[in-house]
């Protein structure tokens, strides 16, 4: 597969945070997971067994909850102050995350900043703890637009969401593209017919990235400066 057109010559551009923008290598948002799992199960909860790397914060919780069998009917009711007591704790312990910006990411935004093109986040993050992650790390004011998984529980549809804010903010068809560092980001990227650049700087090998057919993949930022 390829990209239509250069890399750098698209539009709008939907970038996925971990493992693509930045590496935390703090256990904040981990530990908000569990904590907010434990008060609905009353008893300790943690995400092994849990696919998380491509997911997003509300799949990751069913996800979780599911595996320890937890009655949908008990914790879907509550997942508005399951959010809220996450995105509470991770702003509360803002000072502990260590965001660290992937090689060449900055040079990247930046480029595509002077070039004016539209840069938007669309993440599995929830709203509140993406921001603080992007904080940390400094990149936050690239960014014109974001998409995040409060209100949905799939990729899909945090892509689709970003896409209708591009194009409320670009009317005449943009071309846009995805970059991602998940098998998961090229397959929203493809539900969404986007073209998409798969990174190797995550959890995924380039081999394991290659087999999903992205559009282009990369070992890293610094194969495209």
């Amino acid at each position: 597969m390829s990209l239509p057109r250069a890399w750098d010559a698209f539009d709008a551009y939907l970038f996925d945070i971990d493992g693509t923008l930045i590496n935390c290598s703090d256990a904040v948002h981990y530990f908000a997971f569990c904590d907010a799992l434990t008060s609905i199960a009353n008893r300790p909860m943690n995400l092994d067994g849990v696919v998380t790397h491509g997911n997003t914060d509300v799949g990751i919780l069913r996800d979780a909850f599911t595996h320890a069998a937890i009655p949908e009917d008990l914790w879907r009711p509550q997942l508005v102050r399951i959010q809220e007591q996450m995105c509470s704790q991770v702003e509360q312990n803002r000072d502990q995350l260590c965001a660290a910006v992937l090689p060449r990411v900055r040079e990247v935004l930046l480029h595509l900043q002077r070039k004016g093109a539209i840069l938007s986040v669309a993440t599995g993050n929830l709203e509140r703890i993406g921001r603080q992650k992007l904080t940390a790390a400094g990149l936050l004011d690239f960014f014109h637009l974001g998409a995040w998984s409060d209100k949905f529980e799939y990729r899909a549809d945090v892509f689709r969401h970003a896409i209708q804010q591009v194009r409320c903010r670009l009317p005449r068809d943009p071309s846009i593209l995805v970059i991602g560092d998940t098998t998961a980001d090229v397959l929203a990227a493809r539900a969404n017919h986007l073209p998409v650049i798969a990174v190797a700087t995550g959890t995924y090998t380039f081999e394991q990235l290659a087999t999903s057919q992205p559009s282009l993949c990369l070992h890293s930022f610094a194969e495209l400066l």
